[in-house]
């Protein structure tokens, strides 16, 4: 019988594979559109997590705090935004005006993009009713004194 002539005789316990099963292929598996899909989504909800409380403050909070004008939600991110912009800025020569106002315009861009992910959590997540837990407790006339 003619074999090949890169055919070696070798027995089952003594053989390896050359190609595929190496520990990357298992520890970390390649991401596919699904997995990325989630992550960008779960990277989404951590930052608007983190503007959630803060983002309602400046609207609902402004809008129902019993001394509301028209424009009052506006001011605040304006105020937000003009903090912002203050704490990068420094305008004392022209590299430190150039450089600080690029700082300011990308913080200010994170700020947005945070809060409209606060926006993408209220639109996609659900708020947990307070009233859930609320009870009435009994209580005697003695409670009383």
């Amino acid at each position: 019988m003619m074999m090949p002539a890169n055919f070696s005789a070798v027995s089952e316990n003594e053989m390896t594979y050359v190609m595929g099963g190496s520990v990357a292929d298992y520890l970390a598996p390649v991401m596919t559109k699904k997995e990325w899909s989630n992550f960008s989504k779960n990277l989404v909800t951590i930052i608007g997590n983190s503007y959630l409380g803060n983002f309602v403050n400046n609207t609902l909070g402004v809008i129902f705090s019993g001394t509301y004008v028209p424009g009052g939600v506006l001011s605040n991110f304006g105020s937000d935004i003009s903090g912002i912009w203050n704490a990068n800025f420094d305008g004392t020569d022209t590299k430190s005006k150039i450089l600080s106002g690029m700082a300011g315009v990308l913080n200010v861009g994170l700020n947005i993009a945070g809060n409209l992910a606060a926006i993408y959590n209220l639109g996609f997540g659900t708020v947990k009713n307070g009233a859930e837990k609320a009870a009435i407790t009994e209580f005697s006339a003695t409670d009383l004194l």
